[in-house]
């Protein structure tokens, strides 16, 4: 036995294919007037053609005369009917059919890129110890610009304890740290220099803070650190040999760069000779220097490292 439900769906579909029928009749009665207007106008229609009773079946099984009949009015889709709700759950079901039918477009694998900066590198502890007073060193500001003031001389100070929080800071990319860090480690090798008891017993702990400057890869930093080994190389006739064994630890990262190849400008001038883009010229004469001054077995261990290196001797 049909249901009420069933009913109502079959009494909407009649009403529906009725409004449809009603609409063909009107087109065929519009297009057979405009094919007799084409004929009267051409003059091959000279009597008027006979009105041809057609006839259609009805929904019933019936007989009734095809005579124009006027439209239907649509009937307005009350909200929240159950209409609304059979045409709102067919709009969704087509909906996520033609979202499933769509190619999903395919993820892009991320490129490895082997010179991008490192920000998984520990932070520095120096921008802490600035901000409780712990060093002994202030900012100055002079004519000729910034400049650190210290508060006791050079020689006095515990180099096992602050040049290794100095060497820790070099990593830094915000002033006045960064100042602070850099121009520290400047002056104190540069007050150090040919004096082994303060700059031999410490240069043990300062690999570790170099060794993490390095890890961010930010040529600013790395250029830093260049600078720093350049001035250990010289600042002390033992310094070179002495770091022979940490060069696994420190070349490595300078390879890449080293490898990377320098700016081919041809004969054209550099206007940026003292910018960090191009590494490969001041890591060269770091290699060089820490092969004149590592002794014999110094070119072998560089060379371990970078396999392009070519001595220079």
């Amino acid at each position: 036995m049909p249901t009420s439900k069933d009913m109502y769906e079959l009494k909407l579909r009649k009403r529906l294919l009725s409004q449809q029928l009603s609409v063909i009749d009107d087109k065929v009665d519009r297009m057979s007037r405009m094919l007799d207007k084409k004929l009267t106008m051409k003059g091959l229609k000279k009597e008027p053609a006979k009105k041809v009773e057609t006839v259609r079946r009805s929904c019933r099984g019936g007989v009734e005369d095809a005579k124009p009949r006027k439209l239907m009015e649509p009937e307005t889709i009350i909200p929240g009917s159950k209409i609304d709700l059979v045409r709102k759950r067919n709009v969704i079901r087509r909906h996520n059919e033609m979202e499933k039918r769509k190619p999903k477009p395919k993820p892009k694998m991320p490129r490895a890129d082997p010179f991008a900066i490192n920000t998984n590198v520990p932070a520095s502890l120096l921008p802490r110890r600035y901000t409780r007073g712990e060093l002994p060193c202030t900012v100055e500001h002079r004519s000729s610009g910034l400049a650190l003031s210290w508060m006791c001389p050079l020689h006095n100070l515990d180099y096992e304890h602050y040049l290794p929080i100095f060497m820790d800071g070099v990593r830094c990319l915000d002033n006045p740290h960064k100042f602070i860090a850099r121009q520290g480690v400047y002056e104190l090798l540069q007050d150090a220099a040919g004096d082994s008891s303060r700059i031999l017993s410490v240069l043990d702990l300062c690999i570790l803070p170099l060794r993490y400057g390095l890890s961010t890869k930010h040529p600013s930093v790395v250029l830093a650190i260049v600078n720093i080994l350049k001035q250990l190389c010289t600042v002390h006739p033992a310094c070179g040999p002495l770091l022979i064994p940490h060069y696994r630890q420190l070349l490595g990262i300078l390879n890449l760069f080293y490898c990377k190849g320098g700016k081919n400008l041809g004969d054209a001038m550099d206007y940026k000779q003292f910018s960090p883009d191009d590494l490969v010229v001041p890591i060269a004469e770091l290699l060089e220097m820490m092969e004149r001054t590592g002794g014999k077995d110094a070119f072998v261990n560089i060379k371990f490292n970078i396999p392009t290196y070519t001595s220079a001797l």
